[in-house]
């Protein structure tokens, strides 16, 4: 009941803010002076939104956006890549004013929120170490001369990466509570979800106290949406069911159905172009159901994100003979809260959910712990 409320209350706030008359003019004044860009095109859309808002050709180094938006909203400028490889990317506010941006440089200036955005966020000296400090742990992992030089720059970068997201979801939540009223207190708060290890029902405490500029902020919500799904497919929970199409009938039909009465059953969410996921298949999946399938186990490959023909290549080419289940609604990783694949559940006989998030020789193991092989 709380999330139908939850939910009903931000659909209300929506409704509500898309009635007022709160337009934001917005005049971006932008520099680019390197020379690789110049008539090159400029493209400004919203953060969490579908499509763009406008676009702007580089000229003397220099690009202007003029705009009128129904609310204040949190902006990205993105260039092409050049030929050099060179991409620029940058955030701002999209608020009533005249907004200054210099890509290259990254500076922002113009209307507070941008002012406090740059001081905050864009230019804030810690953050850009730890920056500095994993691209050099990075660089390190690259040039290494032996497999154990590589594997230390691989722990160095994994112990800088952690302290960076530490940092990041420290002082994001420092700003949201001193922005909870305004699009920069949203922003930080997604960055503070984001950076952080975040549950659901963390979010959802935070978000249901919010104001509505926040509740309604599109990364926010898509974020919240994803980790109620997470939370719901975790294990101890019953399987939520997909519909799609039966890859060897070509026949509409549901998980449920294809699950059979199998003591143990892998659910594999995967694609043909996923280099991870057809290792997995390989070097695991194929040999597990060869090995178990008479003794209860049934796998079911969840193929998603993907072109029924080169499904079906990648299942001949590799030889994989357990069920397939084409997902044509593009719901099934949005259900289950997938955002990389592949990832592998193990269901047990009743349907719920023992395992989630398995790779390699985990998977061998659960199936084997579940099946009671060893006994």
């Amino acid at each position: 009941m709380k999330r139908i409320s939850f939910l009903l209350a931000a659909l209300l706030l929506i409704v509500s803010a898309c009635n007022r008359h709160n337009n934001q003019n917005v005049t971006i004044n932008g520099v680019l002076p390197n020379a690789e860009f110049e008539g090159m095109m400029v493209y400004l859309s919203a953060m969490g939104e579908d499509g763009l808002l406008d676009s702007a050709v580089v000229k003397d180094g220099k690009f202007q956006f003029v705009d009128t938006l129904d609310m204040a909203k949190i902006g990205v400028i993105r260039t092409p890549r050049a030929a050099s490889g060179i991409q620029y990317h940058s955030t701002l506010v999209l608020e009533n004013g005249t907004i200054y941006i210099d890509l290259e440089t990254d500076s922002l200036s113009g209307t507070a929120l941008n002012d406090s955005m740059y001081c905050l966020f864009t230019n804030d000296s810690r953050a850009k170490e730890f920056e500095m400090l994993r691209s050099h742990a990075l660089e390190a992992y690259y040039n290494a001369a032996t497999a154990e030089a590589r594997h230390e720059a691989e722990l160095d970068y994994d112990q800088i990466d952690s302290a960076l997201n530490h940092y990041a979801s420290t002082q994001a939540l420092r700003i949201y509570n001193s922005h909870q009223a305004d699009i920069l207190g949203a922003y930080a708060l997604y960055v503070h979800a984001q950076s952080s290890d975040i549950s659901y029902e963390d979010l959802d405490q935070l978000m249901s106290k919010a104001e509505a500029v926040v509740t309604t902020f599109a990364p926010l919500c898509k974020l919240h949406s994803r980790l109620y799904n997470v939370a719901n497919t975790s294990e101890g929970k019953t399987f939520t069911d997909i519909e799609g199409i039966d890859f060897v009938t070509g026949e509409p039909t549901k998980l449920s159905a294809m699950l059979g009465e199998s003591e143990a059953t892998i659910i594999d969410f995967w694609a043909s172009w996923c280099g991870p996921c057809r290792q997995e298949i390989k070097e695991n999946l194929i040999r597990l159901y060869d090995a178990y399938k008479d003794k209860g186990l049934n796998i079911i490959g969840v193929d998603v994100w993907d072109k029924i023909p080169d499904h079906k290549t990648a299942v001949e080419n590799m030889g994989i003979q357990y069920p397939q289940l084409i997902d044509t609604t593009r719901t099934a990783t949005d259900n289950y809260g997938v955002e990389g694949i592949p990832t592998i559940l193990l269901l047990d006989k009743n349907g719920t959910i023992v395992r989630r998030g398995i790779r390699g020789e985990q998977i061998e193991e659960a199936v084997v712990e579940l099946l009671k092989i060893n006994e």
